[in-house]
């Protein structure tokens, strides 16, 4: 890793939307849905009720919210409620440090983890604190593939409803609740060619912020040295001298600040380096108002985030963007943001 961190740098990137409840539910409308069959059902303070049935088609549905339309008191939402079949559930295992970013971290592993993809499913999912102690979060992911009840929810909607959600048992007297909304992710995959081009850009700017001191020291020093020549009369002299000592005084305050700078810079690439595995290669790296951000490829991006979180020198390390796998590699994309916390490795 140290090695590969050498090279490219001389050579050359909360929370929950399922509402889950224990012990008691709110007062809701429910379609319970079993194969051909819509069965409506009302729940008040935790009781649930049978009012009708109809078949699962459109014309089932319309009946179903004619019955809702003549009920009087107070609206509820209306909710979906599917057999145990019609509704996937999937155990993930993820470092603890992810509870920050959790709703964006499980998004990016459901293509790797499922056969699906965010466009093609409705999902939540529960956190549960068993193997904390272990550095670990074990969260259930709850799925239900769009193309099963999407020809009923177009229905129920051309009938006037519209369900909020998909209620899941959870074992326990517990539920959750899916929602209907599209969750939508902002996919940015850079080419190989525009890694390249950003990493070569990072080390010309590098090189040139280590330079730009000395070359203005330089400057100041021969600009100096001219004005004190050229001055013949006492009083020119002495002004010369003066400026001469407020532009060296300068130059001295900002080679001290490029050098504070600079050295902030190497101690944070440092701790960096400590912290990430061997099999982690960065391609980019920036350090600005005390964020760094790390670009690059690993064979396990979200084991990452665990390691930095343990980093005395960073803090709450998030993905800044989805992780993807790259084709010739096999290795996944990643770009993680840590808050420096003070002077790295200090």
């Amino acid at each position: 890793m140290q090695h590969a961190i050498t090279t490219w740098w001389f050579g050359q990137l909360p929370g929950m939307l399922a509402i889950a409840s224990a012990r008691g539910h709110s007062d809701a409308v429910i379609l319970a849905i079993d194969r051909d069959t819509v069965t409506l059902q009302s729940r008040s303070r935790g009781t649930t009720t049978r009012d009708s049935e109809a078949c699962a088609d459109d014309a089932g549905i319309q009946q179903l919210a004619r019955f809702i339309a003549m009920r009087s008191g107070r609206p509820c939402p209306l909710l979906l409620r599917l057999s145990p079949a019609q509704v996937l559930r999937k155990s993930l295992v993820l470092p603890i440090a992810s509870r920050h970013d959790l709703e964006k971290i499980i998004g990016f592993a459901i293509d790797r983890e499922t056969p699906f993809s965010c466009d093609e499913i409705y999902w939540s999912y529960v956190a549960r604190r068993t193997g904390v102690a272990r550095g670990q979060l074990e969260v259930d992911l709850f799925l239900v593939p769009r193309n099963s009840i999407d020809p009923l929810v177009a229905a129920a909607r051309a009938a006037g409803l519209d369900p909020f959600g998909i209620e899941v048992d959870i074992g326990a007297n517990a539920t959750t609740l899916i929602p209907l909304g599209v969750r939508k992710r902002d996919l940015r995959v850079l080419s190989q060619r525009s890694l390249v081009l950003l990493a070569a850009t990072a080390c010309t700017l590098m090189a040139v912020a280590v330079a730009i001191p000395f070359i203005g020291q330089q400057r100041a020093l021969a600009s100096a040295d001219a004005t004190i020549a050229s001055l013949s009369e006492p009083a020119r002299e002495a002004s010369a001298l003066r400026r001469t000592a407020d532009q060296i005084a300068k130059a001295v305050s900002t080679l001290k600040t490029e050098h504070d700078r600079n050295g902030s810079a190497i101690a944070t690439l440092a701790a960096a380096t400590k912290s990430l595995p061997d099999d982690t290669y960065l391609t980019a790296l920036s350090l600005k108002a005390g964020r760094l951000t790390m670009s690059g490829l690993s064979r396990s991006a979200a084991h990452l985030i665990g390691l930095l979180a343990g980093t005395p020198a960073f803090r709450e390390p998030a993905f800044d963007a989805p992780v993807v796998e790259s084709e010739s590699s096999g290795l996944e994309a990643f770009t993680i943001t840590v808050n420096v916390a003070g002077e790295a490795g200090s």
